[in-house]
């Protein structure tokens, strides 16, 4: 894997804005499509907003990390937080039926990307939540 970029950013919902124009440079810089861009950076910006929200429970000093790799036709995202580990097993999709606020960025995030995983993290971080996307130029 060839690593794009690598930024650092604070858990504030006011860097989201700075989050998206970095995805959305690199998508563009990679060639990608239109449809591929918007999937990525809706995708990147729920899953920051769930690390905000849940993984530092809003707390505004913590750091989130992203790297962006590209990998034959695909792009990987790395989204790295320094948060307590999360419980993998809770970190899904409320059921369709239930129509109500909030609840469904990992859907949107799934149903965007091409694969979604939490990856081990080294002793020094809190969690490793690695999205890829297939592109097509």
């Amino acid at each position: 894997m060839q690593i794009l970029a690598k930024h650092t950013y604070t858990s504030q919902t006011s860097e989201l804005g700075n989050i998206r124009s970095m995805v959305q440079e690199i998508m563009e810089q990679q060639g990608c499509t239109e449809q591929d861009s918007k999937d990525a950076i809706m995708a990147i910006n729920e899953a920051c907003m769930n690390i905000i929200q849940h993984a530092y429970c809003g707390n505004p000093d913590g750091k989130i990390i992203i790297e962006m790799f590209v990998d034959n036709n695909d792009l990987v995202f790395r989204l790295i937080d320094f948060a307590s580990p999360v419980d993998k097993s809770k970190c899904k999709s409320r059921d369709l039926d239930d129509v109500r606020p909030g609840g469904l960025g990992i859907h949107l995030i799934q149903s965007v990307m091409d694969d979604m995983q939490f990856q081990e993290p080294a002793a020094t971080t809190g969690n490793i939540l690695e999205l890829r996307k297939t592109i097509a130029k």
